[in-house]
C-alpha cells in the first residue's frame, strides 16, 4: 500500500466517523497540530478531537481530493462540506498534510484551512479550474521552480519572481486577498502581516508533477501558512494559500458564536 493509499482510507473514516479507525490510523505518539487548535502528541487525543470536531462540523466529509505524495509525505488537498451550529451547510477549503511512517501510519499532521464558504470572481475561478486540469510536468522541474520563486519572494526581487510567473496567474488567499494578476501576487504576499519576531521562511517543499505545497513558518515547531502553488507548463499559475487560523489570531469557532442562536431541543406544545 502506497502512503497515498493510507491517507485515502483515513479519510474515509473520516466520512463515515470510523473513529476506532482514526486512532488507529495514527502512531501512538503521532502529533498533529490544526487550524482550531489545541496541538496533540497522542493518536487517543487526536481520535477524541474528531470526536469534537466532527460533532461541531455535522455531516462532515472530504470533497474533490486531490493528492501530493513527495518520499514519506503526503499532501490532502479538499473541500469540506459539512453542517455548522445552525445545521446550514457550508464548505470549507483545507490542506492536510501527513507525514508517515515506513508501516503507512500518521506519524505528524498539520491542517491548515481557508476561511468558510469564500467567493472568487469568474476569472479567478477559471484560472483555477484551468491550473487544476492541466497535466504533464515533473516533481523535479517543480520543486525546482517553486523553489527559486520563494527565493526571489523572500529577498524581495519582484523580477525575478514575475518571471517565473504565467501570463494569466491568480492568488487564493481568504484573509489577506483574492486577485488576479502578478503583481496581485506580490502585493498579496508582501501586504501579509510578519510576526513581531522572526523571520517567516520555506520550512518544507512537497512537490507533484505540476503543482507543490509550500509551508512557510518562523519556528518549524509552529506551523504558520502553507501555499498550493499550481504550475502551468512550467510557470506559476495559482497560488492557493492555507492557514493555521489560530496561530495567527483568527477565530475559527464559529459554531461558538454569540450572535447567533444555540441548538436546542424543540418541545412539541
Amino acid at each position: 500500500m502506497s502512503h497515498t493509499e493510507a491517507v485515502q482510507e483515513f479519510i474515509t473514516a473520516i466520512n463515515y466517523d470510523r473513529f476506532t479507525q482514526i486512532e488507529l490510523a495514527h502512531a501512538p505518539h503521532a502529533r498533529f497540530r490544526s487550524f482550531r487548535g489545541p496541538n496533540l502528541q497522542s493518536s487517543a487525543a487526536i481520535e477524541e478531537w474528531h470526536r469534537v470536531f466532527l460533532r461541531n462540523y455535522a455531516d462532515c466529509t472530504y470533497q474533490d481530493t486531490e493528492f501530493v505524495e513527495d518520499g514519506d509525505t503526503v499532501a490532502a488537498i479538499a473541500t469540506i462540506e459539512a453542517k455548522g451550529y445552525d445545521f446550514r451547510r457550508f464548505h470549507q477549503r483545507v490542506l492536510d498534510v501527513f507525514e508517515m511512517t515506513e508501516d503507512s501510519l500518521i506519524a505528524e499532521r498539520r491542517l491548515y484551512a481557508m476561511l468558510r464558504d469564500i467567493s472568487m470572481e469568474k476569472q479567478i475561478s477559471q484560472a483555477h479550474d484551468y491550473a487544476r486540469e492541466t497535466k504533464g510536468g515533473t516533481a523535479s522541474k517543480t520543486r525546482e521552480v517553486v523553489t527559486n520563486f520563494y527565493d526571489a519572494l523572500f529577498a524581495g526581487d519582484d523580477d525575478a519572481a514575475k518571471e517565473l510567473i504565467a501570463e494569466k496567474p491568480a492568488i487564493i488567499d481568504s484573509i489577506y486577498g483574492i486577485a488576479a494578476g502578478a503583481d496581485a501576487i506580490l502585493e498579496v504576499f508582501k501586504g501579509t502581516p510578519s510576526p513581531a519576531f522572526g523571520i517567516s521562511r520555506v520550512t518544507n517543499i512537497i512537490a507533484g508533477d505540476n503543482a507543490a505545497v509550500v509551508e512557510i513558518a518562523v519556528d518549524p515547531s509552529r506551523p504558520r501558512t502553507a501555499h498550493v502553488v499550481r504550475l502551468v507548463e512550467g510557470q506559476v499559475s495559482v497560488v492557493e494559500v492555507y492557514w493555521m487560523l489560530r496561530e495567527i489570531g483568527f477565530n475559527p469557532f464559529e459554531e461558538y458564536r454569540q450572535d447567533r442562536h444555540l441548538r436546542r431541543a424543540i418541545l412539541p406544545a
